[in-house]
């Protein structure tokens, strides 16, 4: 199993501890901390903006739902494509 992280130092608490704990729950766990470039969080936080925006304004009209029934699709697709004659 694998978790992320991005915060603030200032959120790091007794709280965020525990979890983590529980989380990996008796397992030896691999810690790697880095600060986050302020470039990199601003053009991600900004993708992630227009995405919202974009559903907040046009709802799922230009997403995919990903449904029972648009894996369906996509496995009939593949198994075309992969037909042997």
């Amino acid at each position: 199993m694998q978790a992320a992280f991005n915060l603030n130092t200032s959120e790091l608490n007794i709280n965020f501890v525990n979890s983590i704990k529980e989380m990996f729950q008796n397992k030896n766990i691999e810690i790697v901390i880095t600060d986050r470039v302020s470039k990199e969080y601003e053009i991600e936080k900004s993708m992630l903006d227009t995405t919202l925006e974009d559903y907040l304004q046009n709802g799922s009209k230009n997403f995919t739902v990903m449904s029972d029934e648009f894996w369906e699709e996509r496995e009939q697709k593949i198994l075309q494509k992969t037909k042997v004659s």
